[in-house]
């Protein structure tokens, strides 16, 4: 290593490790409670200067059936904290640790972070620790730090190396089966949280403070990797006992790594399907239409560790024309190089065994790998795909959305991305020519930007009849709702006549857009109300209708693992 080089990296280690050393109020406190407090209740929480100045609101957040020992100091590196884990007496520990380290991040030799992941997974092990939670790092942007621009060019460095740092940490997931994520990074994106970009301030603190408790306490009770949940529909208020199908709104609650889940007739093997795709420590929804069986049970199969819920609001009548197919698959780019921007792939879906004749209705669920972002859209092949798009991608994230589409005279849809990236589509089912639904080329139904953003609380009704090709009386339409809450948050979409359901249609962290495809009833008034509980800004696709084809029920939380 040259001098300039050794230089330059005593210099950023002195930097990194005074600058973040901030005055923490009270201090740390590495004395465990004198009460005897059962292991599933015992919290060890190793920190840095950020996460040290959260002790007060830490404690109060887990309440006095709680103990909470909270150890470490400002200024060191991961593993340097790894000696308060070794030195804190065997009582500190129980079933959950908290590390909330990596600010004083060594960007220059990024592989040491990832080595001192593993060492502070294992020390904490060797106390007999079940699960660790890992606060990810405050991603340090130009928009939600207004002294930015007077940086010097060694922060910089720094905080651009902040998500690299939680890549680290992500990928560290898979080598650590007992680690999952606290999210922080997600949740942090706005303004008023902190006093210098990192550091807490009261309300930071507070918010800090809540989602750890709520992703400790919901991480004790995931249902397991692999685990399939069994929902008898039919039967149900509503539900007739000859329906083919329901529709319903799938959510899944602090994953412990990125997954999927598959809703599917318990009367038939799991199919090759996705139906809600999900990242670590994510919140998120979709909607779904799923055969019914003899049994009249629908199968909801995970493949990571997560909560789940669902909520039932229609069914699909026997005499709707609905056909379930007997193979989803119908596209997965993975095995190949990823298709580039703006290329249009055709999608056979007659290929399929058991769809109806072309042209035909399909329900699908897209789910796209964008490598850089853009904007995906589904359409009829030989039409001018959607001035709209039906979702905006993120990059290096996998998401998904369902939409109706109706195929060409060959039986194909087609999709496209602005962006590069790997495309998966799988259908849910299908209708005949006669059947009474009816899909359009989607288009904007009601967007924020016109009226103001929502209120919390505060419903908004969206005329559905009657507008954008809709007749004046239908039974329901297709929708896409996306959703941008100025603070974490979730927003449901339901008949104005019925109140609010407890289920919601789509989930998001402050200034993260998040996309749900749904199928929704409207009332008799030809509306659909939208209720988030944070102010937001959003907007609806409309890609269809529907009349008789399905029907709504009032909605109903059917299963929820999460109480």
């Amino acid at each position: 290593m040259s001098l300039r080089r050794a230089r330059q990296r005593l210099v950023a280690t002195a930097l990194v490790a005074a600058s973040l050393a901030a005055p923490v109020p009270g201090g740390a406190d590495a004395s465990p409670r004198p009460a005897v407090v059962p292991a599933a209740n015992r919290l060890f929480v190793i920190s840095d200067s950020v996460g040290l100045g959260a002790i007060p609101a830490m404690k109060s957040a887990f309440g006095s059936g709680w103990q909470v020992t909270i150890a470490g100091k400002p200024g060191l590196f991961t593993e340097q904290l790894i000696s308060y884990v070794t030195a804190a007496p065997g009582g500190a520990f129980g079933e959950s640790a908290i590390v909330a380290t990596g600010y004083n991040y060594p960007y220059w030799d990024s592989p040491r972070f990832a080595r001192s992941i593993d060492q502070m997974v294992a020390a904490l092990k060797a106390k007999g620790v079940s699960r660790i939670y890992w606060v990810t790092i405050r991603e340090v942007t130009p928009e939600y730090y207004s002294r930015w621009s007077g940086l010097t060019a060694p922060y910089r460095t720094l905080y651009l190396a902040y998500p690299r740092a939680n890549d680290q940490l992500r990928a560290a997931l898979r080598r650590h089966p007992q680690l999952s994520l606290i999210d922080w990074a997600a949740a942090a994106d706005r303004l008023g949280l902190t006093y210098d970009a990192i550091h807490l301030n009261p309300v930071g603190a507070a918010k800090y403070a809540s989602l750890a408790r709520n992703t400790v306490i919901s991480g004790r009770s995931r249902l397991a990797l692999g685990a399939v949940t069994r929902i008898a529909v039919k039967g149900r208020p509503g539900i007739p006992a000859d329906a083919v199908a329901a529709t319903a709104t799938l959510t899944v609650t602090n994953p412990r790594v990125a997954g999927y889940v598959s809703a599917y007739s318990c009367d038939e093997p799991r199919p090759a399907l996705v139906s809600l795709w999900f990242d670590a420590a994510q919140t998120v929804a979709s909607g779904v239409v799923v055969p019914l069986g003899p049994s009249g049970a629908v199968c909801v199969y995970q493949s990571a560790a997560a909560h789940l819920a669902v909520d039932l609001n229609g069914y699909v009548p026997a005499d709707a024309g609905f056909v379930a197919p007997t193979a989803r698959r119908a596209l997965d780019t993975r095995s190949a190089s990823a298709p580039a921007a703006n290329q249009v792939t055709r999608v056979h879906l007659d290929a399929l065994p058991n769809t109806p004749p072309p042209p035909f209705v399909a329900l699908v669920h897209l789910t796209t790998f964008a490598v850089n972002g853009g904007a995906v859209r589904v359409f009829t092949c030989g039409t001018t795909p959607p001035a709209a798009p039906l979702r905006s991608l993120e990059p290096n994230t996998a998401q998904g959305v369902f939409q109706v589409v109706r195929t060409d005279a060959h039986g194909d849809v087609c999709v496209t991305n602005t962006g590069v990236g790997h495309r998966v589509l799988d259908l849910e089912g299908s209708f005949g020519r006669t059947a009474e639904l009816y899909p359009f080329v989607s288009r904007r139904l009601m967007d924020t930007s016109v009226g103001g953003p929502l209120s919390a609380g505060v419903p908004r009704t969206v005329k559905v009849a009657s507008t954008s090709g809709v007749p004046a009386a239908p039974a329901g339409a297709f929708v896409s709702l996306t959703i941008v809450p100025e603070d974490s948050g979730a927003v449901a979409m339901y008949p104005c006549i019925n109140g609010s359901p407890k289920g919601p249609l789509a989930h998001s962290v402050a200034n993260h857009a998040q996309t749900s495809g749904a199928w929704t009833a409207v009332d008799a008034n030809g509306t659909v109300c939208l209720r988030s509980n944070v102010g937001s800004r959003a907007s609806i696709q409309i890609s269809g209708w529907s009349g008789r084809a399905v029907l709504g029920i009032r909605q109903a939380r059917v299963f929820a693992s999460l109480t």
